[in-house]
């Protein structure tokens, strides 16, 4: 969710009842020397709390410092260790994913972080590093042994995953592991159908949206509200739906210059806009402007309809 997951993503996320909000993925060794570019993904507003800032690093005590500085800057509601992120550049610098290996090791960093930032301390995990060495639930007793106050486990291995359908059933193994804390599911939650499906089958005590929440922030809608389990009454029509993105739009325009602005708003709106009538062709255009009054323009003259299912 690199680039995606910026604080205007979230506050529309949050607009729609997503509750625990997370940063970006941060580098600690970034954090820990202030670095402009680690800090200025870090900020967020008041109405995006609660939020965890997530950092990602390879040593308890880089971690600890790192930690400290994000307190003292921000003053999130968590510090979120990241030892899931199956990006190569993570694993290769023995972070993120890699640390699925060495269970003791997250339970080290948990503690060092709690202690130097004062914050809980959250922790996201995957099933293991690769198949069919299972670790998650070691570690997640390592991480609530050292003082963690939440879990997270995505139902995929970190290694060799791709293409894969998440395995709930490690959710559930982890749930039975730990005793005082809660563990939130994660993967392949495309509706609110498949949330609580995830909950009942894994007793998990709270699910994570990542992907599935792009273009559709509404997805959080019937989870918050439990207004209804048919996700098909909670879809926004094409109109509301481009309301929306104007809406995100706007967020965007906020927050940055507005060249940034333009060009991280283009694969959201490729994601708005899917099902639309001739959405590959919307999507092409999309990619060529360079304004914002160009981007309001296209916005407002989109032709809309009956969403068309195989685009």
């Amino acid at each position: 969710m690199a680039g995606i997951t910026d604080s205007p993503f979230r506050r529309i996320a949050r607009r729609f009842g997503a509750g625990l909000l997370y940063t970006e993925c941060l580098s600690a060794e970034g954090m820990r020397r202030r670095g402009r570019a680690t800090l200025e993904l870090a900020r967020f507003h008041e109405d995006e709390r609660p939020i965890a800032l997530q950092l990602f690093g390879s040593d308890p005590a880089q971690m600890a410092e790192a930690a400290a500085v994000a307190a003292e800057q921000f003053h999130p509601d968590l510090i979120d260790i990241n030892c899931g992120c199956p990006v190569k550049k993570f694993v290769a610098r023995g972070c993120g994913g890699y640390l699925m290996q060495d269970p003791d090791m997250i339970g080290r960093m948990v503690a060092a972080v709690r202690e130097a930032s004062g914050l809980p301390v959250s922790v996201k995990l995957r099933g293991g590093y690769t198949a069919p060495t299972e670790t998650a639930p070691q570690a997640a007793i390592a991480a609530e042994e050292s003082g963690a106050a939440l879990v997270a486990v995505h139902g995929r291995y970190v290694r060799g995953a791709k293409g894969t359908t998440a395995d709930w059933e490690v959710i559930g193994r982890v749930k039975a592991a730990v005793r005082r804390i809660p563990v939130v599911g994660n993967g392949d939650i495309r509706s609110s159908v498949d949330a609580r499906r995830m909950m009942t089958e894994t007793g998990c005590d709270r699910v994570m949206v990542g992907r599935w929440a792009q273009g559709r922030p509404w997805i959080f809608k019937p989870l918050a509200t439990a207004e209804t389990d048919d996700d098909k009454l909670s879809e926004p029509t094409p109109s509301e739906k481009l309301a929306i993105l104007e809406e995100h739009y706007r967020l965007m325009l906020e927050e940055f210059p507005e060249r940034t602005a333009v060009f991280r708003m283009r694969k959201h709106i490729g994601w708005y806009i899917a099902g639309f009538p001739s959405a590959g062709k919307l999507r092409g255009e999309a990619m060529k402007l360079i304004s914002a009054a160009e981007v309001i323009k296209y916005l407002s003259s989109c032709p809309i309809g009956v969403p068309n299912q195989d685009e």
